[in-house]
């Protein structure tokens, strides 16, 4: 199944996370599993804890999303790992009130179950994530 759980989490980044105009879109929802857990690391752009279920997907979305404009992750590399897949991502955004460009290196841990995303962990530090998944650079 991991084959699959990989070119699913590319699916997700090409059709949904890596275009702005489409984050918001109802049809996102197909790939989670309606008591999805997201886990938001605590530096990562002010947004921390553990979210449950489709509510508490769009609620850590807003988190994340709400102090930006053009906010998307595009993969740089996936991984995988059985019934997780590692995606080291690059986050671009441009602040709202700022104009400021940003651009940072983060990590996705995406576990899979019957092919719909369980669960969601986001990583700041890329190696951290590894490190978690008893992988190495």
């Amino acid at each position: 199944m991991s084959r699959e759980n990989v070119e699913t989490i590319a699916r997700l980044y090409d059709e949904f996370l890596a275009k702005p105009e489409r984050l918001a879109s109802p049809e996102v929802l197909a790939f989670f599993d309606p008591a999805v857990e997201v886990h938001q690391s605590g530096s990562l752009l002010g947004s921390q804890g553990t979210f449950h279920g489709y509510d508490g997907l769009w609620r850590a979305a807003q988190e994340v999303f709400e102090p930006f404009r053009a906010a998307h992750w595009s993969p740089k590399r996936l991984v995988d790992a059985g019934d997780q897949v590692v995606a080291m991502v690059e986050f671009r955004a441009i602040g709202k009130e700022s104009g400021v460009r940003v651009v940072e290196t983060v990590a996705h841990v995406w576990t899979l179950k019957g092919g719909r995303i369980s669960a969601w962990h986001v990583y700041f530090d890329p190696a951290e994530a590894l490190e978690a998944m008893g992988l190495r650079e």
